[in-house]
């Protein structure tokens, strides 16, 4: 076999093994899609990142045209996440049942909208609904808030009047009451109840995890989360603004007020993820041509890495598990390829190395004791035993390395 033929199977093999895995499971999917069900956790309160893990489960029930079960227990959220989640709930054509479980456990707040919503609105013993009066509690809130309840129940075919109290009178009522006054259709202690109500006894039960997605996006949007981050990017900007040179603080500062635009509904997540893929490609770049400790280049690589799971949701794009696997690939081999690059430029000449002794240059980023001077036209790490700012001229004194990286040591010049 000779090396052309030789290197054509070894490509092909990857593709072969993937194709045949592909239409193994796809085979495996089809054989069993009659005879299982999804279910997800929403266990505590009710952000961003949980109308995008409800949002992936119903798309994941859909395309095997399964039900869903929803195992709730909180004690309420915000009302745009709360939004997307009944959105979802009423516009499936799936059976999405909505378990109040474990014992103990509460659906109040927005908890309350989301079980009315259900197709299947099921609770454990021991459990309660209700107190879905909004804060604040103006009339013209409670009104809103009160209407939109009645629509959910009504389009159930659950009594609107008596939903309504959940918002109007802070109403709380336990499973027996609940299933008395038709807000909902069985007391289920455990998943076979759902299974034999849903016509399926005996079906295998197959639980989605929330993705890294999901679970970053429920931190972010939490308020108190926000209000942090866009603290802490004001006080990053800030601090750069006023200390000479670009470095920790602006970079951090960026990122973290970026973030927190989005946890205040200032910009979409899609948008989001578009501003962070810029500023990381910026970051990177910056990172190749100005010398420095490396804070560019792990800035560049975490916004871009956060813009990647960002631009993979709607309304802009959604990409698979796989381009994502690949993009992010590619963004450890542009990081590699920015670190020999840097390598490249701080390179000195073989010959000459002494010469540059006694050379006058001009600091480009504050030596305090590390920084960065320009000298013969080229950027060079520099350090001193004194503070010299942004502009000044310095006196190189002598060549030094530290850790294989050359690194001037230089004073400040004084006129004569």
């Amino acid at each position: 076999m000779d090396v052309k033929m030789y290197w054509r199977y070894l490509l092909g093999l990857p593709v072969f093994i993937l194709l045949f895995c592909s239409f193994t499971s796809a085979g495996a999917e089809v054989q069993n899609s009659k005879n299982f069900v999804y279910t997800v956790s929403i266990d505590g309160d009710i952000y961003e990142g949980t109308s995008t893990y409800i949002s992936d489960a119903i798309n994941e029930a859909e395309s095997h045209n399964v039900p869903l079960i929803i195992e709730l227990n909180t004690p309420g959220g915000l009302v745009s996440s709360t939004r997307k989640i009944v959105e979802g709930i009423m516009e499936t054509d799936v059976e999405v049942v909505v378990w109040v479980t474990p014992p103990g456990a509460w659906a109040y707040s927005a908890g309350t909208y989301i079980l009315m919503a259900s197709h299947i609105a099921a609770m454990d013993v021991n459990t309660a609904v209700g107190a879905a009066e909004p804060r604040p509690s103006d009339n013209k809130t409670v009104s809103a808030m009160a209407g939109w309840m009645r629509e959910i129940a009504a389009a159930r075919g659950r009594p609107a009047e008596i939903a309504e109290r959940f918002v109007t009178q802070n109403r709380v009522v336990g499973p027996e009451n609940a299933l008395e006054e038709n807000l909902i259709d069985l007391i289920a202690t455990d998943e076979q109840d759902i299974l034999e109500r849903l016509g399926i006894p005996g079906a295998d039960i197959r639980h989605i995890s929330a993705s890294p997605l999901s679970t970053l996006l429920d931190i972010l949007s939490n308020p108190q989360v926000v209000i942090i981050l866009f603290i802490a990017g004001l006080v990053g900007i800030i601090a750069e603004i006023t200390t000479p040179g670009v470095g920790l603080p602006g970079v951090a500062g960026a990122i973290c007020l970026l973030l927190s635009l989005w946890g205040l509904n200032v910009i979409e997540v899609g948008l989001l993820g578009l501003a962070l893929l810029a500023l990381g490609a910026v970051l990177l770049v910056t990172e190749i041509f100005v010398p420095g400790f490396g804070v560019f280049g792990i800035g560049g690589v975490v916004s871009v890495l956060l813009g990647l799971l960002m631009i993979g949701k709607e309304p802009w794009v959604e990409l698979g598990n796989v381009v994502i696997g690949v993009a992010m690939g590619l963004v450890v081999l542009l990081g590699l390829f920015v670190f020999f690059a840097r390598k490249a430029l701080r390179r000195l000449p073989r010959g000459g190395i002494e010469d540059m002794v006694g050379e006058i240059g001009v600091v480009t980023k504050t030596v305090d004791p590390l920084g960065v001077v320009r000298v013969r036209g080229e950027l060079w790490e520099a350090t001193s035993e004194e503070r010299i700012e942004r502009g000044e001229e310095v006196l190189v004194e002598s060549i030094g390395t530290e850790g294989g990286r050359t690194r001037l040591i230089v004073k400040k010049r004084r006129s004569a």
